[in-house]
Formats: C-alpha cells, structure tokens, sequence
C-alpha cells in the first residue's frame, strides 16, 4: 500500500473520532468558539515543538512565501471556523447519520470539480466511477419518513450545505499551498495561530455582547481529546495531498462511518435497515478502491 494511502486512511480515522465529538459538544452544551480557541492553542503549541525538533530551530522563511501561506492560512481558518458553527446548527436540526452521509455525498462534488477544472488532475475511469458511486449512496437516505422523524430536515439541510460550501473553501486553500510546494508545515502552525485568535474573539463577542451561557465542566480534558484528533487528521491529510486532490479527499471523506456508528451506540440515534445499508456499501466502495 502507497505511503499517501496511509495518510488518507489514518486522516479518516481521527477525522471520524474529531466529527464525533461535535454531537458530544450539542450534547453538553460547550461554545463551539472557545472550544476551537482552546483547541487551536494547543495546536499552536504542539506544531511550534514539531518545527522545532525537525530543524533544531525556527526556519526563517521568505518575506513572499510569508505572505502567500499567511493569506491561505487566514482563508482556512476562517472558513473553518464558519464551518464548524454552521455544523453545529445543522447537527442540532437533524441526526449524525443523516449529517454526515449527505456531508459526504455533496462535498466531494465541489472538490472533485476543483480537481479537474482548477488543478487540472487527471481521474481515470476506474476512480472517477468509484468516486460517483461512493457519492450516491449516501442520497438512499433522503426519505418522506426521516423528514418526519428529524427535528428540522430542511434547516439541516441547509445549513449542510453551508457547511459544505465553507469547508470546500477550507480544504481548496490547503491544496494550494501544496500545489505551488510551499512549507506545509508553516501553513498549519499560521492556521492553528490565525484560528485561535478569530475564534477567541468570537468567544468574548457571545459572552460579552450576546450573553450567551455554556456549560465547562470537563472541558479541558475534552478540547485535549478533540483537538489532538484535529490536529492528526490535519496533518495527515496534508501529507496526503501530495497525491490526486478528488481522491484522497474521497478516501478521507469515509470519516463519516466513525460519527454515525458512535453516535449511535452512545445517543441511540434512529438506525434502521436502510441506513445499514447505506453504511456498508460505504464501506464496500473505499475498501474495492484501495
């Protein structure tokens, strides 16, 4: 198995664990903003240490490639941080197994598109079919009986698509630092520095300004647990990006089947048959691509 495989695969993996603990921040009622601040400090401080042991010392970058990765840095921060929020309001509207197969089917549409038209990456017809099957599948659970059973199905959706759209942003900016082979590894420290700060005022504007109350007890403990799984899906995803951008984008969009089965076991979200299936053909398709 390829190298940029494995990091698709491990970058699915914590991917899947980070999107759970969305439901457990509904759940407990924690700010998605200071959660993200906490988090995206811890991020600062674990990649200053990462820098600093491959190179003994901070490199010193150029003043041009500085400014390129800081502006792509500040968009994915950005957009990250909307994504995050758009999210959390989609997923109070409308359960993990629905949010998250319908999250897959739509986002790889706008970063496949990216792919080709913008990167001008090739697909075979092997992978653009598997890509287009992977996508459909989830669609099998847009039914009249879960528009009865979710509490909003259209605001979900809506806010889904949102959050799609954000996200693709989000991700686009990344490949472009890889693609023009600029230091992914300063891309990601000036992305966690410029995501704590965006989301810290956040924070204060909703406590200070809007009044807003959540709940912190165990907080610490949680944003560590969430943000060392950001941060591995993050950095793995990246090391992948070296590879085709539709298809480890598709690899690692297959997260989704690690929110669906927890949330699951630990919420009792609906599960019926229909969406078994929908799981294990999920399943099928990334297991015959690899």
């Amino acid at each position: 198995m390829q190298t940029w495989i494995i990091y698709a695969l491990l970058s699915a993996l914590a991917a899947g664990v980070h999107s759970f603990m969305f439901k457990v921040v509904i759940e407990r009622n924690y700010s998605p903003n200071l959660v993200n601040a906490l988090g995206y400090l811890l991020g600062v401080i674990l990649m200053w240490g990462y820098v600093y042991y491959l190179t003994s010392t901070w490199i010193i970058f150029p003043k041009e490639e500085l400014i390129f990765v800081g502006i792509f840095a500040f968009l994915n921060a950005l957009f990250y941080n909307l994504s995050v929020l758009t999210r959390i309001k989609s997923l109070r509207n409308i359960d993990t197994v629905i949010f998250f197969p319908l999250y897959k089917t739509f986002w790889p549409i706008l970063v496949t598109m990216i792919s080709i038209f913008v990167f001008k990456e090739y697909l075979s017809f092997k992978e653009a079919l598997w890509i287009v099957i992977g996508i459909c599948i989830p669609l099998m659970l847009l039914t009249k009986t879960e528009n009865k059973i979710q509490k909003n199905l259209s605001q979900g959706l809506i806010f889904l698509l949102i959050t799609v759209l954000f996200s693709t942003i989000g991700v686009a900016s990344a490949k472009i630092v890889a693609f023009y082979e600029y230091s992914l590894d300063l891309f990601i420290f000036m992305t966690f520095t410029i995501g704590m700060l965006l989301s810290w005022v956040s924070y204060l504007y909703e406590k200070n300004i809007q009044g807003k109350t959540y709940n912190s007890k165990g907080l610490t403990l949680f944003v560590t647990v969430l943000w060392i799984t950001h941060i591995a899906s993050y950095f793995f995803f990246a090391k992948a990006l070296e590879w085709n951008f539709a298809i480890v984008f598709t690899i690692n969009s297959f997260y989704i089947l690690i929110p669906i089965i927890l949330s699951i076991v630990f919420y009792w979200e609906h599960f019926n048959m229909k969406k078994a299936i929908v799981i294990i053909l999920s399943i099928i398709s990334i297991l015959l691509f690899i």
